[in-house]
């Protein structure tokens, strides 16, 4: 079962540039000998969802290849059975954002299998936001007043009761917006279905950023964009607030794990989102200039809380 899917962009105008930072080269696909590498166990530490209904269920930062695996394609299928995108011989929905070094993919796992996972994509000057494609000025605008921004994507679940899901979700939640508040960031982006927006704006504290759009990276399905950050979810939602930033999370299951070697080109040459070679020839541009979060570049700090007040203004609430 599928619950309140973020819609995920790949901008066919990013897609010549792209990479991550393994000991494998990126600019060709993986050999024989590549492909048959056995995944490492899972690394760093995870936190336990409470109150999980069939058993334990653990959220992490991924960074095993069957990890990946499994999230990429449970994506995949969720979106393909959704009507988002179309049927593929390839079994990943592995995108240009997925390659960005500062890109997170959270998995929950029960007895080893992952159940539900979404990724936070940081911004950035090479690619930028998945959501651009269709709220390029509200983006720029919001950039503009200094935020920190991060997009919330690609999240799918699978064999979890409703009750599951919404605390899996939290967890899941608890574990991107800590991460990306520590990376320097301040902000949350989405853009969900807009029969899902009363949820994002009453029980997370989001408010609209632009009326709903047909996305094409959906196979123009309607999508809506919402903007949250840490001042609006405490106004907004104080319970959920409390919830996610209430307990500072330790930094060993904050810190996202080194990927395998060869993750790039492994996932790559399976993408249904792109072809392979010209998520390479990202993954050659991500390597060389390392695609920093957009606000580690800025020669400037950002403006402060206090003339910052109505920063989501120009977009409309």
């Amino acid at each position: 079962m599928l619950h309140a899917i973020p819609f995920h962009a790949v901008d066919p105008r990013v897609q010549p540039f792209f990479a991550e930072g393994s000991k494998v080269a990126y600019d060709r696909l993986p050999t024989d000998r590549e492909r048959r590498l056995p995944s490492r166990p899972e690394a760093g530490r995870s936190i336990a969802v409470q109150g999980a209904d069939g058993g334990e269920i653990r959220v992490r930062i991924a960074s095993s290849r069957e990890s990946f695996a499994q999230a990429f394609r449970m994506i995949a299928g969720s979106y393909q059975a959704r009507g988002y995108e179309s049927p593929s011989p390839r079994p990943y929905r592995f995108t240009p954002y997925h390659v960005l070094p500062g890109t997170i993919t959270v998995v929950a796992e029960r007895e080893g299998r992952v159940v539900a996972t979404m990724s936070q994509v940081p911004d950035t000057s090479l690619l930028g936001l998945p959501m651009e494609r269709i709220y390029g000025w509200e983006i720029d605008q919001l950039r503009s007043q200094g935020l920190r921004l991060a997009e919330i994507t690609s999240l799918a679940d699978r064999d979890l009761s409703h009750r599951e899901f919404l605390r899996v979700f939290g967890a899941m939640s608890r574990l991107t917006c800590q991460h990306h508040h520590r990376e320097g960031g301040d902000s949350w982006v989405i853009t969900v279905h807009p029969r899902h927006r009363d949820y994002y704006r009453k029980v997370l504290g989001f408010i609209s950023i632009g009326a709903p759009r047909s996305y094409p990276s959906v196979r123009h399905h309607p999508a809506e964009g919402f903007l949250v950050d840490e001042d609006l979810m405490r106004a907004n939602a104080p319970r959920k607030h409390r919830e996610i930033f209430g307990e500072p999370l330790p930094d060993e299951v904050l810190d996202a794990p080194p990927r395998e070697a060869g993750h790039v080109p492994y996932f790559a040459g399976r993408s249904t989102q792109a072809d392979p070679e010209a998520l390479l020839r990202i993954g050659r541009e991500v390597g060389s200039s390392g695609a920093p979060p957009r606000w580690q570049e800025w020669a400037e700090p950002g403006p402060t809380p206090a003339n910052r007040e109505h920063r989501a203004a120009p977009c409309g609430s």
